[in-house]
């Protein structure tokens, strides 16, 4: 079956929650992990949403706070290792592909992530957050996703116009209260592991057993 010949060509996901277990936000678990200072990065996250800094500043704050407490490459990979991925997410992502569907990630979550439990190419676009090392494996840097909160509806309008197809074309599968904007622009959404009554009010369809594959009869 070609890419047009499906009902939905493209199927959006979130990462965090979403096709990976054991985190609500890798962010919050990273800085958990490596014990970061607490009372800075609130102060980030209520600076950001009190508009009194951008998303790249806050990006940028979060690897400083991450860097100074001593993450590096190995240590997050390790972390990251310590995750599982979704119940159902490998067998769900490699059927959406074999029945013809185009595959994206959109979150504010980190190509690590991605890179340590999915060496498997399923994806076909992968909008997200990245950090550099260098080749001590420290952070030297990164570069942000501006595809995040309400911007993951950009996010999904951008990928959409790639593939010459409309926003009503794609699904999108979310958790949590950062997807709520994206789930109103997709023409299907659902509601997965949920974990934000305003996200579970916008979408299609809530489901609630943590089985990924779920979601193939609803889109198919």
């Amino acid at each position: 079956m070609s890419f047009l010949d499906v009902r939905f060509p493209l199927v959006c996901f979130d990462l965090d929650g979403t096709l990976v277990d054991d985190t609500i936000y890798i962010w919050k678990t990273l800085h958990e992990g490596f014990r970061t200072d607490s009372v800075e990065r609130n102060k980030a996250y209520h600076d950001y949403f009190d508009r009194k800094i951008t998303y790249e500043q806050w990006f940028s704050h979060d690897l400083k706070l991450l860097r100074d407490a001593g993450a590096n490459r190995d240590a997050m990979a390790a972390m990251c290792a310590g995750l599982q991925v979704m119940n159902g997410a490998m067998e769900t992502l490699t059927t959406l592909r074999q029945n013809g569907h185009k595959i994206a990630v959109i979150s504010g979550s980190i190509q690590l992530v991605i890179d340590v439990l999915f060496p498997t190419n399923f994806f076909d676009y992968v909008l997200i957050n990245h950090i550099q090392f260098d080749n001590a494996g420290n952070i030297c840097g990164g570069v942000h996703t501006p595809f995040d909160i309400e911007a993951k509806a950009d996010g999904l309008r951008h990928l959409c116009s790639m593939e010459g197809i409309g926003s009503d074309k794609a699904v999108f599968v979310g958790d949590n209260e950062n997807d709520v904007w994206i789930a109103k622009e997709a023409g299907y959404a659902i509601a997965f592991n949920c974990k934000s009554r305003a996200l579970s009010e916008v979408c299609d369809v809530e489901i609630h057993e943590k089985n990924l594959t779920r979601i193939l009869p609803l889109i198919s």
